[in-house]
């Protein structure tokens, strides 16, 4: 279902939505399942590198990018024309004390839009005690603002990258879901979320909308996956759909793939690229 007018405008407003319901419990755990017989059979939790443009390598996330109800929520924001920019998988297992500190999106992706947003699947409930998001509602009006990389071995994003100016803690709000349910922000938001000290695991998977329009500015080509109506501006290269779990040429694929991620993720670093993404992934992800 599109959003109403009403809603569109709380989301030009506050830069957030939430809770949408999007999928079925079946369905979420649906998703889980075939994460973790994933993980089961690679002998523990997903390793950082294919947390990053998952659904070049997993099939049901490809799908669920394009599911109708969360194309609804991207469309009703966007435009006609949308594309998936990258998809991340998000494991915060239990008790292991890493957090996320306030950032906006837009600070690390390089992208010269701000008709960006995320919209956020739990597949698992996330509640305070496992560490759901914050947000600070109507903090994208302020564009983007300066970080510093902490390069913190606790914070999960990837270069630590926190926002310099003090935050208004006791209007941020907490982004509670249960499984099935999404949440979408803006990629100018502030936002970040706290360590999961409960015996559960928490996953949840985000999906990176964009327009056909926009343009990355920290490499010479990227890729996206064209999702809704027309792609007019040719900035972006076609991504392939991979027909099964880790097929080697979507491995070879989302290897490459993954060369440039590093490159805008960690762009002015010495860890730039591939190999400082891999370093950064095995203990870090990316928002």
């Amino acid at each position: 279902m599109r959003l109403s007018p009403d809603e569109v405008q709380s989301y030009r407003e506050q830069g957030l939505l939430l809770p949408r319901r999007v999928l079925s419990p079946e369905e979420a755990t649906a998703c889980l399942r075939e994460l973790e017989a994933y993980e089961s059979s690679g002998g523990g939790p997903i390793a950082g590198k294919w947390r990053y443009k998952s659904h070049l390598v997993f099939p049901w996330l490809n799908q669920l990018m394009r599911h109708p109800a969360i194309l609804d929520l991207a469309c009703s924001l966007l435009g006609e024309d949308v594309m998936v920019w990258t998809t991340h998988i998000y494991p915060k297992e239990a008790d292991d004390g890493r957090f996320i500190s306030w950032h906006q999106d837009s600070a690390h992706w390089g992208l010269d839009s701000n008709r960006v947003l995320s919209v956020w699947v739990a597949l698992t409930d996330a509640t305070r005690e496992n560490g759901c998001m914050r947000m600070l509602p109507g903090s994208h009006h302020k564009g983007e603002v300066i970080h510093q990389d902490t390069w913190d071995p606790n914070n999960i994003l990837t270069r630590g990258q926190t926002i310099e100016e003090p935050i208004n803690e006791d209007k941020a709000v907490w982004v509670e879901l249960e499984a099935g349910e999404a949440s979408i922000h803006h990629v100018d938001l502030f936002h970040a979320s706290t360590a999961n000290v409960s015996p559960g695991r928490r996953v949840a998977v985000a999906i990176r909308y964009i327009t056909p329009e926009a343009r990355q500015t920290r490499i010479d080509e990227d890729y996206a996956t064209l999702v809704c109506g027309e792609d007019r501006f040719g900035h972006f290269i076609p991504e392939i759909v991979p027909n099964t779990t880790m097929a080697p040429e979507a491995i070879s694929f989302h290897e490459r793939i993954a060369e440039l991620q590093g490159q805008i993720y960690l762009s002015n670093t010495d860890r730039a690229g591939l190999t400082g993404l891999k370093e950064t992934s095995d203990g870090n992800s990316t928002t």
